[in-house]
């Protein structure tokens, strides 16, 4: 009996503890954040939380955050990219093209901009399309467009 009574009073001493810590404890949000990135008023930050959100599969959030930092650096061929393959995985391909035109138009040298193009055409459905563009990445360098079209079938 005496046990049973100092378990239920260790059980009671417990709660009221843990009543204590929920009541006067801050309550804190977690909140992933770079170090090596400055805070909310940069282009980069934005970026990297938007790059954040689509890792985790969280398409709406990345575009909210490529929007704010596009916002801050309209120019930025990256960010223009970055949307445009968020909008990819939303399934919103005209939105997604849009972007990755920007972003080429802005860093026409960057092969992988057009690969992500023909990327995003082959998804739309338009395959006709994509194959010159997934050529011409792969004339640029890309490997991921070489390798792409090194399984595809040649003929008619």
């Amino acid at each position: 009996m005496r046990i049973a009574r100092a378990f239920k009073n260790l059980g009671l001493f417990m709660g009221v503890g843990c009543l204590f810590l929920f009541v006067f404890a801050p309550a804190c949000r977690a909140e992933y954040r770079n170090p090596a990135i400055p805070g909310q008023e940069k282009a980069a930050y934005w970026l990297d939380q938007g790059g954040m959100l689509c890792t985790y599969g969280n398409f709406k959030a990345a575009i909210h955050a490529y929007e704010k930092a596009l916002a801050l650096a309209p120019g930025d061929s990256e960010i223009h990219f970055s949307l445009g393959v968020a909008y990819t995985e939303m399934g919103d391909y005209a939105n997604a093209l849009a972007s990755i035109d920007k972003a080429i138009a802005l860093a026409p040298d960057k092969a992988r901009y057009q690969y992500g193009r023909a990327w995003s055409l082959l998804l739309a459905g338009r395959t006709d399309e994509a194959r010159p563009i997934f050529l011409r990445a792969a004339e640029m360098g890309d490997i991921d467009a070489q390798h792409y079209l090194q399984r595809q079938p040649t003929g008619p």
